[in-house]
């Protein structure tokens, strides 16, 4: 038996937050706060201009007018209304909104709307500028003789299977831009290439309702961070005032794993639509870029509940972690932030920092809020910058306030602090400081003299700045290897190993760090073993480290500069200035890359330096 379709053609209007995701990690409470007094700003011009929703995902609402010119005013004013709001003293989060609209055909089914006309209406969304609205053309014909308003011509675009003739409104002068075109006059090989190129060029415009970060993760920017998509709880039993519990739990889950630096989370609109449109995992790793996916199902009866949570890991296609848990309804909030926690406790360990040595530290804290801002303390003290050390002393000083008393985890993440204090010359006191970390390391080992942690700690550190002799450091790293080598261990035996005139064996520990680290965020212990293959001269072995990586945002200063340099002895000066440049935008330390070079090999630093002069301005 045949039902009949319900179609019809509607003007579609859809509007999404610019980085809502990142505006959660930073104050989640001000952030919904903020979206809500947003959302009543809305909802009073869809009444005046006769728009209702049909349907919401997250930070995304969608809605139907009757009229392309009644549509158009809304956002207009919409925008105008948040521009207003934004310039406010008054306002903690100010929230900015992109706004994509179309006229076409529709289905309607049940309370929604699907089809073309919503994709292409999504797809313009995703077009749209910051604060900005784009249009299809079939809009633009119906206002454009009605309205005052002035239009910038963007041409056809394609995004995926929809092509569309899009156009901006121009709200502000400086928000007129130009956009490669989808050209028919080629031949079809030509046009093959040109419409490929239109793809990666529009890389940030790509799909239904993502948020301003998926959006770039969607370009499948190559990043050391590892991408998750949290799924929409499923449900059964529910009645419908309880259903909301299931999509909390969902929001919770992406503002718990959000608070750790080294993964990557994509928003809470991307996993609506995903579950919407019925992706196929595949699709959801190659158009996401998706590493991990974390899927939910909720049960009820009656008073009782079960929550199922696992994680697939999508290139091995297997599940790699399972929870369940049994509980009453009214203990909902406690075990969405339990189950939370633990899932983030998993994946802060298997993925960040393994499992011997994240497991260890774990049970140095009393919640996982610390633990977390332990590692975030981590993340920010391995970038290397003035930057990141500032943004791990404003940790360690929140992590201090906790713990007053003397343990031995606060005494070696003070004692690395110092460490990073001296190298970047911001010590006031330098004496002071000195004695202050002879302290930490002496006590930390008074206190747990087999604590892998302190004795690399005071291995590195005390034959730097302590006068400690490498007999004696070497002797603290052998203990370390016979306790059992950790990813951090081994990473500060390399150094000690190198400053000990012992290479190979230096290289050897930090490939041993890379076989143990799931993932080596922001490439730490891939940029020292860079840095040390190439003090060797085994260029090849660095080229097949890095390979396709060379291209991550967030690849280290040195492995840039590196590369800067061996461009430019190829005569190859475009790609050794995009290195150069790519150093210096990531803080590239010139003074200690260059200290680190001399320190093995002063003619190497000399070659290297001049060679980085020629490129470019090394300011």
């Amino acid at each position: 038996m045949n039902t009949e379709i319900d179609r019809k053609i509607a003007v579609i209007f859809v509007a999404d937050v610019v980085g809502y995701s990142k505006h959660m990690e930073a104050d989640e409470n001000a952030t919904i706060e903020s979206y809500n007094d947003c959302e009543k700003i809305l909802n009073k011009l869809l009444k005046k201009y006769k728009g209702s929703v049909f349907n919401t995902a997250g930070d995304s609402v969608l809605a139907e007018f009757p009229s392309a010119v009644n549509a158009v005013q809304c956002g207009v004013d919409f925008q105008s209304e948040i521009k207003k709001r934004n310039g406010s003293d008054n306002t903690d989060v100010k929230l900015e909104f992109r706004l994509g609209i179309n006229m076409g055909d529709v289905v309607k089914k049940e309370d929604n709307l699907i089809g073309d006309g919503v994709n292409i209406a999504a797809r313009l969304e995703a077009l749209a500028q910051p604060n900005g609205i784009s249009i299809s053309k079939s809009v633009y014909d119906f206002v454009v003789p009605k309205t005052k308003m002035t239009f910038n011509d963007l041409g056809v675009q394609k995004v995926k299977q929809n092509e569309f003739h899009a156009f901006d409104i121009l709200l502000d002068p400086s928000q007129k831009r130009t956009l490669k075109t989808k050209s028919n006059s080629m031949l079809p090989i030509l046009g093959a290439v040109a419409a490929s190129l239109v793809i990666l060029f529009s890389g940030l415009l790509y799909l239904n309702n993502l948020s301003e970060s998926d959006k770039q993760v969607a370009n499948l920017e190559t990043s050391s961070k590892p991408i998750l998509l949290i799924m929409p709880i499923e449900t059964s039993g529910l009645t419908d005032d309880q259903k909301g519990f299931a999509r909390g739990i969902t929001e919770s889950m992406i503002s718990t794993l959000s608070s750790y630096q080294a993964i990557k989370v994509l928003s809470s609109s991307t996993s609506f639509h995903a579950q919407k449109t019925e992706m196929l995992d595949n699709a959801i790793r190659e158009d996401y870029g998706v590493d991990y996916l974390i899927r939910g199902s909720m049960q009820v009866m009656g008073k009782n509940a079960r929550l199922n949570l696992e994680i697939t890991d999508l290139e091995a296609a297997k599940v790699t972690l399972s929870k369940k848990k049994d509980f009453n309804m009214e203990d909902i909030f406690k075990v969405q932030d339990d189950l939370g926690n633990e899932i983030l406790s998993a994946l802060s360990i298997d993925l960040g920092v393994g499992i011997t040595q994240g497991s260890n530290w774990a049970k140095q804290w009393r919640s996982m809020e610390d633990f977390t801002k332990f590692l975030n303390w981590r993340n920010e003290w391995r970038k290397f910058t003035k930057k990141g050390y500032l943004n791990s002393l404003r940790i360690l000083e929140e992590l201090k306030a906790s713990y007053p008393e003397e343990k031995i985890n606060m005494l070696n993440l003070e004692a690395w602090q110092l460490y990073q204090k001296l190298n970047f010359g911001l010590s006031k006191n330098k004496e002071k400081d000195l004695k202050r970390l002879k302290y930490n390391l002496d006590r930390g080992i008074e206190i747990e003299p087999n604590s892998i942690d302190m004795l690399a700690a005071r291995a590195l550190i005390g034959q730097q700045y302590l006068g400690r002799n490498c007999k004696d450091s070497l002797a603290d790293i052998i203990r370390t290897e016979q306790l059992g080598s950790t990813v951090d261990s081994l990473t500060i035996s390399a150094s000690v190993y190198e400053k000990c005139g012992e290479m190979k064996k230096g290289i050897e520990s930090s490939r041993s760090a890379l076989e143990l680290v799931p993932n080596d965020f922001g490439w730490f212990i891939t940029s020292n073993l860079v840095v040390r293959l190439y003090k060797v001269g085994q260029i090849d072995e660095i080229y097949k480290l890095i390979g396709d990586d060379i291209e991550a945002k967030d690849m280290g200063s040195w492995v840039f500069a590196i590369y800067a340099f061996l461009e430019q002895e190829k005569g190859n000066m475009e790609k050794a200035e995009k290195y150069l440049e790519r150093a210096k935008k990531l803080d590239l330390n010139l003074v200690r890359f260059e200290e680190s070079l001399k320190n093995y090999n002063e003619e190497l630093q000399k070659k290297t330096i001049n060679g980085l002069k020629k490129i470019g301005d090394l300011e």
